[in-house]
């Protein structure tokens, strides 16, 4: 049983289900049915075979077992995302450790999976801390059964930035009441000096103060995030439904889906049709993402031609250092003295911000001519 499509939802299983799993059932048709040898759509036969890895035939329950572990995990992957996935199915995959990427994903963040489940999950130490981040990332399920905060605290394997998210969760998020997202608040434009151009008029485009939030002002945004309905929802959505809401959803939905751990959602929110320019240039200054997001951003022309943009770019101290300092140059000078005076971005930045202000603002050096 190489290959698994998705079958039907519980409920309208196929016939021969019933009759395998009648106690009444001859062992040779339960045995065909461990080993996958019946006529049965692929899914029901999963879930047969999870049911059977109980039967009280020693080798009914080891025929069972050597094809449930024979099956490929791309192919599982679709049968776990799919709405009517059992919850034994899920359990058993969930705890059976091989288990990766969007499979892991989808049995995490599956609304049937039971509590008691990812209870196991989180406190068993073989646990990788990528899987771990996948229960974090599951908030509606933590905040409705407390006991994972516990077992995942308890866990050596998460990590301090999860840690600090459970502490977030367990002090603001419960029990408050539900904020709507504001727009990221954006600087005010500083006047420049008499004599010296405005900074936007170096880039094509601009015209809009770049949002340069701190680390704490991010963080307090995104915790008004996660306390939206539109975060609720998407919680339930497995990663193909995330997807596609990244490319149809509203503006608040990118918001989240961005910080979306998933690279493949993330990433698919900066092909959205509806994308704003405020929206991207919220997105180069947001901390919380991944480089390769930030890189993504950065090599878009279009969008790097927005001096608000830029600008945030290279305030993030999550942006490459190689991809900051070729739009040092654009900076305006007020700018450049921001950046290099900036502990949060590198030193090769700041380094290079400085050179520049001090070309601009210098005095050209007289040449003395030779007295004949």
């Amino acid at each position: 049983m190489a290959a698994v499509e998705p079958g039907p939802a519980a409920g309208s299983r196929h016939p021969l289900v019933d009759r395998i799993l009648d106690p009444r059932a001859p062992e040779a048709l339960r045995l065909s049915a461990a080993r996958g040898v019946l006529p049965v759509p692929a899914a029901d036969l999963i879930f047969v075979q999870v049911r059977l890895l109980r039967d009280t035939a020693t080798a009914v329950a080891q025929a069972a077992a050597t094809s449930l572990a024979a099956i490929e995990l791309e192919s599982l992957h679709a049968v776990l995302r799919d709405p009517g996935c059992d919850p034994g199915t899920l359990d058993h995959f969930a705890r059976s450790g091989r288990l990766t990427g969007p499979a892991l994903e989808a049995a995490i963040a599956h609304p049937s999976i039971p509590d008691t489940t990812l209870e196991a999950v989180a406190q068993d130490p073989a646990t990788t801390a990528d899987a771990l981040n996948l229960i974090v990332t599951n908030e509606v399920r933590i905040i409705g059964n407390p006991r994972l905060l516990v077992h995942l605290r308890g866990n050596p394997n998460l990590s301090a930035d999860n840690r600090r998210r459970l502490g977030e969760l367990e002090r603001d998020f419960v029990g408050k009441e539900q904020l709507r997202v504001r727009t990221v608040p954006a600087a005010a434009p500083a006047e420049p000096p008499p004599g010296e151009p405005a900074p936007e008029a170096a880039v094509e485009g601009a015209g809009e103060a770049p949002p340069v939030l701190t680390e704490e002002q991010e963080q307090a945004y995104e915790e008004e995030l996660r306390r939206t309905p539109a975060f609720q929802k998407i919680m339930k959505l497995n990663v193909a439904e995330r997807v596609q809401l990244a490319m149809k959803g509203t503006a608040e939905e990118r918001a989240i889906l961005i910080r979306d751990t998933a690279k493949m959602v993330s990433s698919q929110v900066l092909k959205s049709p509806k994308l704003s320019d405020q929206e991207i240039a919220s997105f180069a200054g947001m901390r919380s993402l991944h480089e390769d997001i930030l890189r993504v951003i950065a090599g878009h022309r279009d969008w790097t031609k927005t001096y608000s943009v830029m600008h945030a770019l290279v305030r993030n101290p999550k942006t490459p250092s190689g991809v900051v300092v070729p739009f040092l140059p654009r900076l305006g000078t007020r700018d450049l003295k921001i950046v290099m005076t900036d502990k949060n971005v590198s030193e090769l930045v700041r380094r290079q911000a400085r050179a520049l202000f001090v070309a601009r603002t210098q005095p050209p050096k007289k040449t003395m001519g030779k007295k004949h």
